[in-house]
C-alpha cells in the first residue's frame, strides 16, 4: 500500500447510492499537478485535504489512477483550500462569497471557531442567526459521517461497506455497530458473519460471549438453506458451530439456543415420528413459511369445487375432433380431474404430453369463463411456458409484484390476486419461502394447479416443496406416464427416461459415426478425458520440474516404487544429444552426488508406474501428457486426437457448433460444479479467451478477480429486485464505462429485449455464463447444451443432476467426458435428504 496526502481540486463523479467517487487532486509535494484518484466516499468535497492509503494503477483508457482502499479527511493545509473547502458545497448556506468572508475574517481559526464555537461566525457580515441556524445543522450532519467513516475503518472497514453501513443506519451507526457488530450480517448485503465476527472480536468482545454464540447460531440455521434444510436439529446445530468457530462451546451454545428459544429468537418443531421426540430448530422465516404453506394447502383442499363433467367431457370430446392429435385417455383424464380439484399437481416425465394438457386445460378454463393466471419461478420458464401455452405468463416475483422499499411483496392476503385459477409451471423449483407468498396471494376462491417434474434437482432454496406434496399423499397428483410416439423419437427423451429407470443409455460418438450430425439424432457423447488433481500434478513433476532440471544440465533420477519386499529402482534422466534412461543404483546417485553434479529425486506413484517418462518429457500438450499416463483410453477418445475433455468443451462452443448446426443456435455448457479444470469458474475463463479473446479496441472491466469484455454472456446470481433482474437471467454485456465503473446488460425475452444498466455495487451480482451449473439451468431451455461428466466431479454426480441437465436441451445434447463417469451418475440415487417438515404438516 503506498500513501499520499493531497487537496481535492474537484469532483468528477460521484455517485449517491454508494459512494464511488472519481477526483482530482493535487499532491501536497506536487501542487501544480493533478492525479485521478479513484475511492468510495459518503461525502466528499472540493477543498478538502485528504489522506489517501491505496495503490497507483494504469487504466487503458484513462491512464495513471490511485485507487484509494482507506481515506483520511485531514485539515486544510492552506488558507485557499480552507476557503475551497468551506465554500464548495459542504455546508449548506455556505458559497464561494461567504466562504471567502470567513476565512478573512478568521484565518487558521475557522475550523476551530466551527467544532468549538459556531455562534461567532455572527461576527461575519452577511450571517444572520436564520443564516447560522442552516450552517450549523449541514456542519454537524457533516462531522457525523466524517466521525462514523473513521469509526468504521479503525476496526478495518472498508470504504465501501462504510459507505453502505451510514446509508444504512446514518447518525445511528456508532452506535448500533458498538452494541452488536453481528447486526450487519443481517442488514448489510456483502458483510457475513465472518466480516461482522473480526470487527467484533476486533472491539473486543469475549470468544465465548453470549453476542457471538447467538450469532453463529443464527447463521449456522441461515446457512442451513444454502443445504435446502428447514430446520436443523441440534447435534448438526453443535457441529456447525464448532466447525464456524473452530472451537467446542457445546455447553454454552445448548445454554443459548435454550434462551433463543424461550426469548422466540427461532422457533422449535417436535417432530414425532420417532421416541422420544426430536426438536427441530428453526429460523423464524422458515418456520412461519413452512406453516404458512401447509395450512394454506390444507384450506384448498377443503374446499370443493362445482363442475359439470358431463359437460365438460362433451367439451374435451369436441376439442379433440378438432385437434391433429388429440388427448390421449391419460390426458382427456388429467384435464377433466384438474378442473375439478381446488389443488392438483400435474406431473410427468419428458415427452410424456404435460405441455398438451396445460394447453386444452387453458381452453376449457377459458370456455368456462375463468380468469386464467400463469406463471413461472425464473424468466426462462415464463417465457417458454407463454410460447407454448399461447398466452401471456410471468414470474411469480412480477406477478406477487415485489416492493423493493419495504422488503415484501405487494400482492398478499390482503391485496390477493384477481383470479379463477393459478397455474405455476416448473413447480420443483419452488422453495418453502416463494411457495408461501405465492399461496398467500391466491384468493380462496380461486384453483390452483402445480405443474413439475419431481425427477429434476429440487430448489436452490430452502425446502422440497413438489416433492412432500406429492409424498403427503393429501394433494390429488396427476401423473402422466405415456411417452408420445413424436418424442420416442427423440433420444434426449427416451434417454431421459432411461436415465430415471437407472438404465446407462448407449449415446453414439460422432469420433466413431462422423456422419451422425446429418442424421436425426438429438444426443451425442464425445468421450474425452480430463486429468484429475493427482495426474495434473505428476505431468507438472514431469514435464515442468524434471524438464527445468536436465535443461540446467542437472540430473533426475526416477525412483520406481518396487513391490513389496524388493529395493526400489532408480532411472537416470539427463540431457545429452537426446534424453536417455538407464538403470541407476543408489550407491551410484550418491558417487555422483559427492562430485558435485545438482541431482533431484523424482517419485513415480505406483498408478503410474507403466508411464513412459521419455515421452512424457516430450510432451507438446496436455492431452499427449495424459493419454501417456491414462491406461485404458477408449479408442474413440478426444485425447487420440491431441485434445482433452475442456479443450473439447471449448472447440465444440466456439467452433464445431457453430459448423455443423447453425451460428444462430444458443449452446450453454452445463457443469455438475464451479471447481475443476471441467467447472464452470475454468470453463469460462477457457471460452472467453476463444470465442471473445481481448482486443485493443474491445472496452473490458475487471471486478476481483472476474474480467467483463463487451459481448460477453453473462448471468444474475441474485435477485435484484430493484434492477428487476433475476437469479438465474441470463444476458449479454452490450456497454461498459470503466470511468463511473458502470455496464449495461441486454436481456432477451422472446422478441423483447431490455437493457438493464449496472452500477459498480450490482455488479459483483454478475458472472460469466458461457458455462453455468446445472442447478443455475433449472427451468431453461436451450438449443443446445454440453454437459460436461467427468470423475474430477464425483461428489455431484447424481441421477437427478445428470437427467435435468439433458432435459434442458431443445435441440442437440453433447456429453463430453468418460461413460464410467455417466454410468456412476445414473446409478447415483441422491439420498441426501433436505430436513422439511411440510410433508408431515399437511398430512397431519
Amino acid at each position: 500500500m503506498e500513501k499520499f496526502t493531497g487537496i481535492i481540486q474537484r469532483v468528477t463523479y460521484h455517485n449517491q447510492e454508494n459512494g464511488w467517487t472519481v477526483l482530482k487532486v493535487s499532491p501536497m509535494d506536487r501542487p501544480h499537478e493533478l492525479k485521478t484518484v479513484t475511492v468510495h466516499q459518503a461525502n466528499v468535497f472540493a477543498g478538502a485535504t485528504m489522506e489517501f492509503e491505496g495503490e497507483w494503477t494504469h487504466h487503458a483508457k484513462y491512464g495513471e489512477q490511485f485507487k484509494s482502499h482507506k481515506t483520511f479527511e485531514v485539515k486544510p493545509a492552506s488558507a485557499s483550500a480552507l476557503e475551497k473547502y468551506i465554500g464548495s458545497g459542504l455546508i449548506y448556506g455556505v458559497g464561494p462569497k461567504i466562504a471567502k468572508r470567513i476565512v478573512k475574517h478568521f484565518g487558521k481559526e475557522t475550523l476551530e471557531v466551527f467544532e468549538a464555537d459556531i455562534e461567532r461566525l455572527k461576527e461575519v457580515t452577511g450571517i444572520a442567526q436564520a443564516k447560522l441556524d442552516q450552517i450549523k445543522s449541514s456542519w454537524t450532519e457533516h462531522r457525523e459521517i466524517r466521525n462514523v467513516m473513521l469509526f468504521l475503518q479503525e476496526y478495518g472497514v472498508s470504504t465501501l461497506f462504510a459507505v453502505k453501513i451510514f446509508k444504512t443506519y446514518g447518525n445511528e451507526a456508532i452506535k448500533i455497530v458498538q452494541d452488536n457488530p453481528y447486526q450487519l450480517s443481517k442488514d448489510i448485503y456483502g458483510i457475513g458473519f465472518f466480516s461482522a465476527d473480526k470487527i467484533a472480536l476486533s472491539m473486543g468482545l469475549e470468544k465465548d460471549s453470549p453476542k457471538r454464540l447467538r450469532a453463529a447460531i443464527s447463521h449456522v440455521l441461515a446457512a442451513s438453506r444454502e443445504q435446502g434444510h428447514c430446520y436443523l436439529e441440534l447435534e448438526q446445530i453443535l457441529t456447525d458451530v464448532k466447525t464456524l468457530l473452530d472451537a467446542d462451546y457445546a455447553d454454552l451454545v445448548v445454554t443459548n439456543i435454550h434462551l433463543m428459544e424461550a426469548e422466540n429468537d427461532l422457533k422449535v418443531r417436535l417432530k414425532t415420528d420417532k421416541k422420544p421426540d426430536i426438536k427441530c430448530y428453526y429460523s423464524k422465516s422458515l418456520y412461519y413459511d413452512e406453516l404458512h404453506t401447509a395450512e394454506m394447502v390444507q384450506s384448498f383442499l377443503e374446499k370443493t369445487v362445482h363442475v359439470d363433467a358431463l359437460r365438460v367431457k362433451k367439451w374435451l370430446n369436441l376439442y379433440n375432433q378438432q385437434q391433429e392429435f388429440p388427448l390421449s385417455e391419460e390426458q382427456f383424464d388429467a384435464v377433466l380431474g384438474a378442473c375439478q380439484q381446488s389443488f392438483s399437481i400435474l406431473t410427468g416425465g419428458p415427452g410424456c404430453g404435460k405441455t398438451t394438457t396445460t394447453k386444452a386445460l387453458v381452453k376449457l378454463l377459458l370456455a368456462m369463463n375463468k380468469r386464467i393466471t400463469l406463471a413461472a419461478p425464473t424468466g426462462r420458464a415464463a417465457q417458454r411456458m407463454s410460447e407454448v401455452i399461447g398466452r401471456d405468463a410471468q414470474t411469480i416475483h412480477r406477478l406477487l409484484v415485489w416492493q423493493p422499499h419495504t422488503g415484501q411483496f405487494k400482492k398478499n392476503q390482503e391485496d390477493p390476486l384477481d383470479t379463477d385459477f393459478v397455474i405455476i409451471d416448473e413447480c420443483s423449483m419452488l422453495d418453502i419461502s416463494i411457495s408461501a407468498s405465492l399461496l398467500k396471494a391466491i384468493p380462496k376462491t380461486a384453483q390452483v394447479l402445480f405443474i413439475g417434474d419431481p425427477n429434476q434437482l429440487p430448489s436452490v432454496g430452502a425446502g422440497n416443496v413438489l416433492k412432500d406434496l406429492i409424498e403427503s399423499t393429501r394433494v390429488p397428483c396427476i401423473h402422466l406416464r405415456k411417452v408420445f410416439r413424436q418424442a420416442q423419437e427423440s433420444d434426449i427423451i427416451k434417454f431421459a427416461h432411461q436415465i430415471i429407470q437407472r438404465q446407462i443409455p448407449k449415446i453414439e460418438s460422432p469420433v466413431n459415426t462422423p456422419g451422425i450430425w446429418e442424421e436425426k439424432t438429438d444426443c451425442l457423447f464425445i468421450d474425452s478425458e480430463e486429468a484429475t488433481k493427482e495426474q495434473m500434478l505428476f505431468i507438472k513433476k514431469i514435464t515442468e520440474s524434471m524438464r527445468y532440471v536436465i535443461q540446467n544440465t542437472g540430473v533426475a533420477y526416477v525412483r520406481e516404487k518396487a513391490p513389496d519386499g524388493a529395493t526400489d529402482s532408480y532411472k537416470t534422466v539427463t540431457q545429452k544429444e537426446d534424453i536417455f534412461i538407464e538403470n541407476t543404483t543408489e550407491s551410484e546417485i550418491e558417487e555422483i552426488r559427492k562430485t558435485g553434479v545438482r541431482s533431484y529425486v523424482f517419485n513415480v506413484p505406483n498408478d503410474y508406474l507403466h508411464a513412459d517418462i521419455q515421452t512424457l518429457l516430450k510432451s507438446e500438450n496436455h492431452a499427449t501428457a495424459l493419454k501417456n499416463i491414462i491406461q485404458g483410453i477408449h479408442p474413440w477418445s478426444s485425447l487420440n486426437y491431441g485434445f482433452v475433455a475442456s479443450e473439447m468443451v471449448v472447440r465444440l462452443y466456439s467452433k464445431t457448433i457453430k459448423e455443423r448446426l447453425g451460428p444462430q443456435m444458443e449452446v450453454q455448457i452445463l457443469s455438475p460444479m464451479t471447481v475443476g479444470s471441467m467447472g464452470t469458474r475454468n470453463l469460462n475463463l477457457l471460452v472467453q479467451n476463444t470465442f471473445n479473446p481481448q482486443d485493443t479496441n474491445k472496452a473490458q472491466m475487471q471486478f476481483g478477480e472476474r474480467i467483463f469484455r463487451l459481448g460477453d454472456r453473462v448471468i444474475q446470481r441474485r435477485n435484484n429486485y430493484d434492477l428487476e433482474v433475476f437469479n438465474g437471467d441470463i444476458g449479454r454485456l452490450s456497454a461498459i464505462d470503466n470511468q463511473t465503473m458502470t455496464l449495461e446488460v441486454t436481456y432477451q425475452s422472446g422478441p423483447l429485449t431490455r437493457q438493464v444498466h449496472y452500477e459498480k455495487q450490482d455488479i459483483i451480482d454478475l458472472d460469466l455464463a458461457y458455462a453455468i451449473t446445472i442447478h443455475k439451468s433449472q427451468g431453461s431451455e436451450f438449443d443446445v447444451v454440453i454437459i460436461p461428466v467427468v470423475l474430477q466431479h464425483f461428489n455431484m454426480l447424481y441421477q437427478n443432476l445428470i437427467y435435468t441437465a439433458l432435459t434442458r436441451a431443445k435441440k442437440m445434447a453433447i456429453f463430453v467426458g468418460t461413460r464410467k463417469a455417466l454410468g456412476i451418475a445414473v446409478r447415483n440415487i441422491d439420498n441426501r435428504s433436505r430436513k422439511t417438515m411440510l410433508k408431515t404438516l399437511i398430512q397431519e
